[in-house]
C-alpha cells in the first residue's frame, strides 16, 4: 500500500478521501483496505499547510483545505481524534471528536490517549472478533510465515485456553491473570515475571508484522485498545463505592465469552451486590446473555435474554435443577427469567450528549 508521505506528491490520482461540507469522507474501497468500522475512533497528526492542515490517517495523507475544530490551539504535530461513521455505500464520514466539558474545556481534540480510549465503543467488538479460535489460527499462520520468533509465544497462550467445560473458579482466576488486564498491575507487584499474557504478545505481534496485512495490523491495534479501555474504566471507581472489571473469555472449543463483574459496597441500608453480565454468540447457543445479581452473597436473581427459541425452551426446563446446585452452595434463588429474544440495550454505558448537528427521529 502507497504511504501517505509517497501519496502527497501524485496530484494526478484521484484522492481517496474527499471532503463533504466540512468533513472528511474516506471512499468504500480505501475505507475497506483501512479496515475502518462503524464507530471506531482513530488518530490524525495535524501539520499546517498553506491555508489549512493536512492530516496524516494510517495509511493515508488528508488535505483538509479549512480551519480545524481546534483552532488557534493546535500545533504541528498534534494529535486528534475522528470517529468512523459507516455509510450505505460503503464510504466513512470522519467526524471530529470533542471531550465532553467534564473533561477538558481548554485542551485540543486528544489531550492524550486515556481521551482515546474512554471514547470507545462499548462493545469490545475487534477484541471478541481476534479471540474468535479460527481468527487465532489464521493469525497463528500469519506469525509463522512473517514473524517465526513471536508464533512461539503466540502459541504458548492459545495452549492455555480452557475448553468450555475446563471452566472453573481457578481457571477463571488463571485466565484473568493471562488476558493482559492486570498486566501493569502485576509488574509492579513483582509478580509478572514470565507471565505468557495476551496484551504484551499482541503488542509483540503488532510490531513484528510489520510487513503483514493492513486489516490485521488494525485489528491488532484495535484489539489492544479494547483492553487498555477496559483497565481504564476499571481504574475509574468514581465515588469509590463500586469495583468494576470487564473482559473477554477466550475458549480453544467456543466462541469468546464477555465478562463484565460489578461489586457494590453495602451503603446506608442497602446490601452488597455482586453482579455478573456474560455475553456470547456462536452458531451452538446463538445470541445468549446473561444477568446475574447476588445480594448479600446470598440471594440470587437470574435473567436470561436468548435470541434462539430452543435454546431458551432449554435453560428453562434446567431451571429447577439450577435452583438445587445454587442451594447446595448456600445461595437462594429469588428471581429466574428466561426471555426469548434479544437483551435490550445495556444501561450500564454513561450517556455522553450527542454531537452537534445530530438528528433524532421522532416520526418512528
Amino acid at each position: 500500500m502507497i504511504t501517505g508521505a509517497e501519496t502527497a506528491s501524485l496530484t494526478a490520482r484521484p484522492s481517496a478521501i474527499y471532503l463533504e461540507g466540512r468533513l472528511p469522507v474516506v471512499v468504500a474501497a480505501v475505507a475497506r483496505e483501512l479496515g475502518l468500522r462503524d464507530g471506531q475512533v482513530i488518530e490524525a497528526k495535524a501539520r499546517p499547510q498553506g491555508a489549512g492542515w493536512s492530516l496524516q490517517l494510517p495509511g493515508q495523507m488528508l488535505q483538509w483545505p479549512h480551519e480545524l475544530p481546534a483552532g488557534g490551539r493546535l500545533a504541528s504535530g498534534d494529535t486528534l481524534l475522528f470517529r468512523v461513521q459507516l455509510q450505505a455505500d460503503g464510504s466513512v464520514v470522519l467526524r471530529p471528536v470533542s471531550p465532553s466539558p467534564s473533561e477538558t474545556a481548554s485542551t485540543p481534540l486528544l489531550p492524550d490517549r486515556s481521551l482515546q480510549l474512554t471514547h470507545r465503543p462499548p462493545d469490545p467488538a475487534a477484541l471478541t472478533q481476534l479471540l474468535q479460535p479460527a481468527s487465532l489460527d489464521q493469525l497463528l499462520l500469519q506469525a509463522r510465515a512473517l514473524a517465526p520468533e513471536l508464533a512461539a509465544g503466540l502459541q504458548m497462550w492459545m495452549r492455555l485456553r480452557p475448553s468450555m467445560a475446563q471452566l472453573t473458579p481457578a481457571r477463571l482466576q488463571q485466565l484473568l491473570m493471562q488476558g493482559g488486564w492486570m498486566t501493569e498491575a502485576l509488574l509492579a507487584q513483582g509478580q509478572g515475571a514470565g507471565l505468557v499474557d495476551l496484551k504484551s504478545t499482541l503488542r509483540g505481534l503488532l510490531r513484528g508484522l510489520a510487513q503483514g496485512a493492513s486489516e490485521t495490523r488494525v485489528l491488532l491495534q484495535d484489539a489492544l485498545d479494547d483492553i487498555e479501555a477496559r483497565q481504564l474504566q476499571a481504574s475509574d471507581t468514581g465515588s469509590g463505592k463500586e469495583w468494576a472489571i470487564s473482559m473477554v473469555l477466550p475458549f480453544v472449543d467456543a466462541s469468546p465469552v464477555q465478562v463484565r463483574m460489578a461489586w457494590q459496597r453495602p451503603q446506608d441500608d442497602a446490601p452488597s451486590r455482586f453482579t455478573l453480565q456474560l455475553h456470547t454468540t456462536s452458531a451452538e447457543l446463538g445470541d445468549l446473555w446473561l444477568h446475574s445479581q447476588i445480594s448479600d452473597l446470598s440471594e440470587v436473581e437470574l435473567v436470561m435474554w436468548a435470541d434462539r427459541e430452543d435454546v431458551a425452551q432449554r435453560a428453562q426446563s434446567r431451571s429447577a435443577s439450577l435452583a438445587e446446585e445454587l442451594d447446595s452452595a448456600g445461595l437462594h434463588m429469588t428471581r429466574l427469567q428466561v426471555i426469548h429474544g434479544r437483551r435490550p440495550e445495556s444501561t450500564d454505558t454513561p450517556w455522553r450528549p450527542p454531537a452537534s448537528g445530530t438528528v433524532v427521529d421522532v416520526a418512528t
